[in-house]
C-alpha cells in the first residue's frame, strides 16, 4: 500500500495531530526522504536568516572603524598592500567576540605577549602577508599563514602554536603579490561586501549540515536502540521502516521549534538539544498511539488495550 502525501499536508498535519501519521507510514522512502531534506533546506535558511541579521550590522560597523583607522582604500604599492592612512605606522582595531585586526608594516608582530593572550583570535596584517590565529587554549593558537608564493595566494596548513612562537613570526614575504598592474587599490567597502558573502556562506553550509544530517542521526541510532533492546515488544504492528518514517515525521515539528533558537538567539539550550528531546518525545507519542490504534482496529476490543 502506497501513500501520496504532499510535503504542505505532512508539515501541517504532524504538527496539528497524528491522525495523518497512518498515511505517512506508507509514504515512499523516496518522498520522505525529499521531505526531509527539503525542509532542513528551509530550516537551514530560516537559521542562517536570523544569524546573518544579527551579524550585518557588526560587519558594517567593523568596515567603519577600520576606515576610520586605516582609510578607505587598501593601496597596492610595490612594498606590499598597505592601507590609505599611515602606511608605515603599526596599528589595531577591535573587533567584537574579543579579537583584534593588527598591523604591522615591518612584517615582525612589534606585541607582547600580554597583549597577544588577551585575544580570542587575531587577524595579522603586513604588506606581504597575513596571518589568522584563533585561541585553541591556555598559550596555543591554531594558526593559518596567507602569503604571496609560486605567483598565486597561498593559504598554508593550520598549525598549533604557542603565544612566543606566534610573536616570532615573520610576516612579509620575500616575493610579491601576484596581482595585475593596474589595480592599485582595493575598496574597504568591496572587501566588506566579500566578507559578508563569505560568512553567509560559512553559516549556509554550517547550518544546513546540522538540519540536514542530526535527522538521520538522530532517527538512525533510535531505530537501531529499539531494533536492539525491544526485544520484539515494540514497535508490534509497525514494521522498523514505518516506525522510522514516523520519526522523520515526528522531528518536524521539533527542528522547526530549535531553528528558532539559533535564529533568534535564544538563551539556556541549543538547536541539537532542542531538537533531540522535542522528537523522541512526539516519536513515542505517535508510535504508541498508532500502535495502540492498530490494536483496537485488530481485535476490536479495547478493553485488554496493552497501550
Amino acid at each position: 500500500m502506497k501513500e501520496k502525501v504532499s510535503f504542505i499536508s505532512a508539515f501541517f498535519g504532524v504538527c496539528t495531530g497524528i491522525s495523518i501519521f497512518h498515511r505517512l507510514r506508507y509514504q515512499s522512502w523516496g518522498r520522505t526522504i525529499f521531505h526531509v531534506i527539503f525542509l532542513g533546506v528551509l530550516a537551514g535558511l530560516l537559521i542562517t536568516a536570523g544569524e546573518l541579521h544579527r551579524k550585518k550590522p557588526l560587519i558594517h560597523a567593523a568596515q567603519t572603524v577600520f576606515e576610520q583607522k586605516f582609510g578607505s582604500r587598501i593601496l597596492n604599492i610595490s612594498s606590499g598592500l598597505v592601507p590609505e592612512k599611515s602606511p608605515s605606522a603599526a596599528g589595531y582595531i577591535t573587533l567584537p567576540d574579543n579579537g583584534r585586526f593588527w598591523y604591522f608594516p615591518s612584517g615582525r608582530i612589534e606585541a607582547s605577549l600580554n597583549e597577544l593572550e588577551k585575544c580570542d583570535f587575531l587577524f595579522l596584517w603586513a604588506p606581504r602577508g597575513f596571518v589568522s590565529a584563533v585561541r585553541r587554549g591556555e598559550d596555543k593558537w591554531t594558526v593559518s599563514v596567507l602569503k604571496p608564493e609560486q605567483k598565486k595566494f597561498m593559504l598554508s596548513r593550520a598549525q598549533v602554536l604557542s603565544t612566543a612562537a606566534l610573536q616570532k613570526m615573520e610576516l612579509n614575504a620575500q616575493s610579491s603579490w601576484d596581482l595585475d598592474d593596474d589595480i592599485k587599490a582595493f575598496s574597504v567597502e568591496e572587501i566588506s561586501a566579500a566578507v559578508y558573502s563569505l560568512v553567509s556562506l560559512g553559516l549556509l553550509l554550517q547550518n544546513l549540515f546540522q538540519t540536514l544530517f542530526l535527522p538521520l542521526l538522530y532517527t538512525g541510532i533510535f531505530v537501531g536502540m529499539f531494533r536492539l533492546t525491544s526485544g520484539g515488544r515494540f514497535p508490534v504492528r509497525l514494521t522498523f521502516g514505518e516506525f522510522w518514517k514516523i520519526g522523520f515525521y515526528a522531528g518536524f515539528p521539533a527542528l522547526l521549534v530549535a531553528s528558532a533558537f539559533p535564529a533568534l538567539d535564544l538563551p539556556f539550550f541549543s538547536f541539537s538539544t532542542v531538537y533531540m528531546i522535542g522528537l523522541l518525545g512526539y516519536w513515542l507519542y505517535a508510535a504508541t498511539r498508532l500502535e495502540r490504534e492498530l490494536f483496537i482496529f485488530e481485535t476490536g476490543d479495547d478493553s485488554h488495550d496493552p497501550f
